[in-house]
């Protein structure tokens, strides 16, 4: 069985070690990060930046969406909300999103999906585990969050075919937050979830 690695950091730890991450990310990743008016912005930005160089040193590339990757891979996605930033990575294309819940107001959110889902939809925890389905499969596919209506968010866990090619769903909870992970191809997998508790970090 194949394994996704999910590597989860705190915002907390962000905070804790700011002028860290500030002194251990390239010059244009902090400039980027720097623009963020919010701080928790600029933690989130600096963080995921920390991760990706921990996972390559290569040039990062991009696709026609902007979906970032390295030429000689792995194959990663990095998602956040709340207090997390998380990083996937895979042998193969990866999509990952986390949704915090929280209670709003959803009559016009329902719209993004069809009518088998929104008939699942009945409190808020559902309404983001099929926007997290959706948006794990679009980054996976390196599509722009455009096409969400076109997605399928059915199954929450198990294979989907979208557009002649197989994915593979995999959604649960994290201390109040939504996971999904999507997985290109039919072939089944675990995910290893690893908590980045100090700075410096060296990935295993």
């Amino acid at each position: 069985m194949q394994t996704v690695k999910l590597y989860v950091a705190d915002t907390d730890l962000g905070k804790k070690h700011f002028r860290f991450l500030l002194e251990n990310v390239s010059v244009g990743q902090k400039e980027k990060a720097l623009r963020y008016a919010n701080e928790i912005d600029q933690i989130r930005s600096l963080l995921s930046s920390y991760l990706k160089n921990q996972l390559s040193r290569e040039e990062l590339l991009k696709n026609e969406n902007g979906k970032p990757y390295f030429a000689n891979g792995p194959y990663f996605n990095i998602s956040h909300s709340g207090r997390y930033v998380l990083m996937a990575v895979s042998t193969s294309e990866i999509g990952v999103d986390i949704e915090e819940i929280k209670n709003k107001d959803m009559s016009s959110l329902v719209r993004i999906f069809n009518e088998a889902e929104a008939k699942m939809i009945k409190e808020h925890s559902d309404f983001y585990y099929l926007w997290c389905a959706k948006e794990s499969l679009i980054k996976c596919m390196g599509l722009s969050v455009g096409k969400v209506r076109e997605i399928p968010g059915l199954p929450l866990n198990g294979l989907k075919t979208f557009k002649g090619k197989d994915y593979q769903c995999k959604s649960f909870i994290y201390d109040k937050h939504i996971v999904s992970i999507t997985r290109e191809g039919n072939e089944e997998y675990e995910i290893d979830i690893e908590k980045v508790n100090k700075l410096p970090y060296l990935m295993k």
